[in-house]
């Protein structure tokens, strides 16, 4: 399969210099957000400004690109241009919106199929659409009675270019138009899609996209204190690091291992406040390798292993620290032990049964230090209830998990 985004509108509602493609939207231009999550396809741009193809060129340089020197002739005309470089089925999509991961599902389809939404920020200037039963009757920007707006991401056959066609010699041509022909013969189906998605056109509308991004980076599994705490801060440094190729997401978790080796060595060289500081330093820099995986579309299995091997080796030498630091006796060694396994434990259960809790994770675990090396500069005595407070609170948090396994069955 293939995919043609059409990057040659002139953007004049946006009125800014840099073409609108390439505008920043949470540290990657619009286009790269969408190009990154169509790894695995060929992709062809339609462009007219030269920027954008030096960007392309240099950041991805597969990407087959298709000059367009008649941007004035509408996006239909952009389409059509692509009639020799397609000869399948293929995704289609605009290069100034932002869509939400649950619209890239590569699977086949019949006819060519436009997804559709219920939900649009700017309704007067969208594109509506009304259907019937499985088909699309009509679809247009001035349609008075419609059922939903066109998200401006379709999957097309082939036979789409012989309906441009048709069309091409009347000089400007929508998009819109050239679907609308296809609704004619019933050849245009949709199909529904509650993902997030923005067209944007104004400077207030690259805003609200950048909100749908950083909602898109929150995790299901994410513990209280990154809900509240770590991702205001990570989404910060992420956007920051974005710019950085060479940050990939294993090499963050490398970094953030590095900074918890760094935080059990200042516990043991008496520095509490600053041990603190680092360990939960370390929990925010843990939230980034995970947003620059899903921003640039990096996840792969070996990450999420490495993510994990390198978090309990962490957190080891963390509480190790934490030990040594107190001094080695009967009562730190048990709460040293107790603490290894709170460490441990919520995580295995969690990776058997699945069940898992927002206030017993390792931000959680991490927070608590990070309180404990500051309340440590005023006596020593609280390195020990450190250990105590997250031996005791994550093992009860585990076994929480086996009661609600056992329940399961």
């Amino acid at each position: 399969m293939k995919a043609v985004i059409l990057a040659a509108g002139l953007g004049r509602r946006m009125q800014s210099e840099e073409p609108k493609p390439l505008l920043p939207l949470f540290g990657m231009p619009i286009i790269e957000h969408t190009i990154r999550k169509l790894k695995g396809i060929d992709i062809i741009v339609v462009y007219h400004d030269e920027r954008i193809k030096k960007y392309i060129e240099k950041k991805f340089p597969d990407v087959k690109l298709i000059y367009n020197p008649e941007p004035d002739r509408e996006n239909g005309w952009s389409l059509y241009l692509a009639k020799d470089f397609v000869n399948e089925d293929f995704l289609l999509l605009m290069a100034d919106h932002y869509y939400g991961e649950e619209f890239f599902q590569f699977k086949k389809r019949r006819n060519t199929t436009v997804f559709v939404s219920k939900h649009c920020r700017d309704a007067e200037e969208a594109t509506k659409v009304k259907v019937d039963g499985k088909k699309v009757v009509n679809i247009g920007k001035k349609l008075r009675k419609y059922d939903y707006f066109d998200t401006g991401f379709f999957y097309c056959k082939k036979d789409v270019f012989k309906y441009a066609e048709k069309l091409a010699e009347k000089g400007k041509m929508k998009l819109a138009e050239i679907m609308k022909e296809l609704a004619k013969e019933g050849k245009l189906e949709y199909e529904v899609v509650n993902a997030s998605w923005t067209d944007i056109d104004t400077k207030k509308e690259l805003k609200y996209a950048e909100e749908l991004v950083k909602k898109s980076l929150i995790k299901e599994g994410d513990g209280i204190i990154s809900k509240n705490v770590n991702r205001k801060i990570s989404m910060r440094i992420t956007k920051y690091l974005l710019k950085f190729g060479f940050l990939t997401p294993n090499v963050l978790t490398v970094i953030s291992f590095l900074i918890g080796i760094f935080s059990s060595a200042l516990f043991m060289l008496k520095s509490f406040i600053f041990a603190g500081l680092m360990a939960q330093f370390c929990s925010i820099l843990d939230g980034c390798d995970g947003e620059i995986a899903r921003l640039k579309n990096l996840k792969s299995k070996f990450g999420g292993i490495l993510d994990a091997y390198l978090d309990r080796i962490a957190d080891f030498l963390i509480i190790f620290g934490i030990f040594l630091a107190y001094g080695i006796d009967t009562i730190s060694s048990i709460a040293f032990l107790i603490a290894l396994l709170g460490c441990i434990m919520p995580s295995y259960i969690y990776h058997l049964s699945g069940i898992r809790s927002d206030l017993f994770g390792r931000d959680v675990r991490l927070f608590i230090v990070f309180i404990g090396g500051i309340l440590a500069t005023l006596n020593k005595e609280f390195l020990l209830y450190t250990l105590l407070f997250i031996g005791i609170y994550m093992n009860v948090g585990a076994i929480s998990f086996l009661l609600q396994a056992r329940k399961k069955g």
